[in-house]
């Protein structure tokens, strides 16, 4: 019979599992950053029952980094009989459950060290007077120091921490403070740095946005002494910054469809909705200013959010991103940024949803992507038609109220004074400029007497836009007339030109009452005569080119031309 000194092995065979403190090292790249690391307290302390969580940066001197960073919370405390394991690699007290937030036993740690060398908890359970203290430390590992983890009786809360365990003056009954520290990954500048203000505006979004089911129940999490309202980007639920600054208006997201998908008796709901309309109030808009020209960048609806999908996992979002072939937007790929997708999954799912340790990453796997891609084709050209029949709307509204190209010149508006200046038409005197209105309203057939109104508008468009745009006709080959006026433009189109009668105005006819009347053969014949319109434009100004002896004096025009154009294309489609 074998005895147990057969099985012993002499020291120079043998090695240890793990060489904790090079592990550990390694383990600093896990994939965490700010955002994803603040995440994991955070779920723990909502898993503690914690109604008011706190996120407060310790900044370095001068501000250009952060040494720590403090998590506080109300919860019902940590057993300090059981607080020393926390911070062990691989413990968790709910291992593999599908409950909650947590799952993998990992996140905390991995969260903290990503960070930082440096991980303390304290924890105070409700009836219990003391305070108790765990902590690790990668500087002592390495030297030696700590070769495992304990759980001590603490004096205090650490001072920095002390005064976020206190609400309207009265301690907490119970409730833990988390402080992640020496802090060596949390600072500005470098090539390719991030401001630390910009860092903390983008942790403060990620709150508002993935715990934004439970803020909606009640829950309060602060950053920096400031109490962080939800984002919801189907817009379906309340904010209190969009009801303070619209009240009595209330604006809504309108939710186009929703179902439940029944995957291995589970259900995945998904939902589609577009954003508040007075978010998207035209084309061009992009999601920057809503329908009083207001900024609203802070609602995350510009070009960063295109084509994005929410997905939740029991309730909390672990993944805001594109998922590559899931959504298609055709042409109008950019009126996406519109257009919320909301995913949501119970962690019985996780495996369809490929989850990782970082709980900042879902993709589903290929036949349940399939059955979400086919589910979401409908609603999501829904929802991009009806955006485009408000914009059309808009537009015709506009035409009517401001005239027929009250849009392109809106478009001018927005470009031109980042444009270069002109030269032409400086000094125009005031009598000039009276001159130019007088002979575009005789143009326009408008009697100064009967019509002294329409001339007054005209006069103050014409003062007010940078570039006007007048209809007109008149005998002679002329496509148009320009008056340069103090920086300002007015151009005159002559509709007697073939190109207008031949091409602009058949065009404007299909934009203008769309084209079911019209069949597919003619709508062809009219796109081809558009594109040989757009063609023999060019060609007629390089045959009128060829009639100057020196045409290398229009170089800098047809640079000019071309500059100025491309900016006000990029401004017009921005949103296709």
């Amino acid at each position: 019979m074998a005895t147990d000194s057969q099985f012993l092995v002499p020291d120079d065979n043998r090695a240890e599992l793990i060489q904790v403190d090079r592990a550990l090292d390694s383990m600093r790249d896990a994939g965490f950053d700010l955002t994803a690391a603040i995440g994991e307290p955070l779920d723990n302390s909502i898993e503690a029952e914690a109604t008011l969580m706190r996120v407060l940066p310790v900044f370095g001197r001068g501000k250009k980094n952060i040494d720590s960073v403090i998590i506080a919370d109300n919860g019902i405390g940590i057993d300090p009989t059981r607080m020393h394991h926390v911070l062990s690699m691989g413990y968790s007290s709910r291992y593999g459950e599908r409950q909650g937030l947590g799952r993998f036993g990992v996140g905390l740690k991995l969260a903290g060290l990503s960070l930082g060398e440096r991980i303390d908890i304290y924890s105070k359970q409700t009836g219990n007077p003391k305070i108790y203290h765990s902590y690790i430390d990668l500087q002592e590992i390495r030297m030696g120091k700590q070769y495992c983890i304990t759980t001590t009786e603490a004096e205090d809360w650490p001072a920095e921490a002390a005064k976020l365990m206190v609400r309207n003056d009265r301690p907490f009954a119970s409730g833990t403070v988390v402080v992640f520290g020496k802090i060596d990954r949390l600072s500005s500048g470098g090539t390719y740095g991030t401001s630390l203000d910009q860092k903390i505006s983008e942790l403060r979004k990620f709150i508002a946005r993935a715990y934004r089911t439970f803020i909606d129940t009640g829950r309060v999490f602060e950053l920096e002494g400031k109490v962080i309202t939800l984002h919801d980007p189907l817009f379906l639920r309340d904010n209190p910054r969009i009801i303070s600054r619209y009240k009595p208006l209330d604006p809504r997201g309108e939710l186009i469809e929703e179902t439940d998908l029944n995957i291995d008796g589970h259900k995945v709901h998904v939902s589609v909705a577009i954003v508040p309309k007075e978010f998207r109030p035209w084309r061009g808009a992009g999601g920057e200013v809503d329908s009083k020209g207001q900024d609203i960048s802070e609602f995350q609806i510009n070009s960063d959010n295109t084509a994005k999908i929410s997905i939740l996992r029991n309730g909390r979002e672990i993944y805001y991103d594109i998922i590559p072939r899931m959504l298609d937007g055709g042409r109008s790929v950019k009126v996406l940024r519109y257009v919320a997708v909301e995913v949501s999954f119970p962690a019985e799912l996780d495996e369809y949803f490929q989850v990782r340790n970082v709980k900042r990453g879902a993709e589903p796997v290929s036949k349940l992507r399939t059955e979400l891609r086919e589910w979401l084709k409908a609603p999501v050209k829904l929802a991009l038609s009806q955006i485009q029949a408000l914009w059309k709307e808009t537009e015709t509204q506009k035409r009517f109220e401001n005239g027929e190209h009250s849009g392109s010149m809106d478009i001018a508006s927005n470009v031109v004074p980042a444009l270069p200046s002109g030269l032409a038409g400086r000094g125009a005197t005031p009598e000039l400029e009276e001159r130019v209105v007088q002979q575009a309203a005789a143009d326009m057939g408008l009697d100064a007497d009967a019509d002294a109104g329409k001339i007054q508008k005209l006069r103050e468009k014409i003062n007010s836009k940078p570039i006007t745009l007048l209809d007109a006709q008149w005998p002679g080959k002329e496509f148009l007339v320009i008056h340069h006026l103090n920086g300002k433009s007015v151009v005159k189109l002559n509709h007697r030109h073939a190109f207008f009668d031949k091409v602009y105005a058949p065009l404007k006819k299909v934009a203008d009452e769309g084209a079911q009347r019209m069949e597919p053969e003619e709508l062809t014949d009219l796109a081809r005569r558009a594109e040989a319109a757009i063609d023999l434009l060019f060609m007629g100004y390089a045959r009128a080119e060829g009639m100057y002896e020196d045409p290398e004096r229009f170089d800098d025009l047809r640079t000019y031309w071309g500059m100025f154009t491309e900016a006000l294309l990029r401004e017009e489609f921005k949103d296709q």
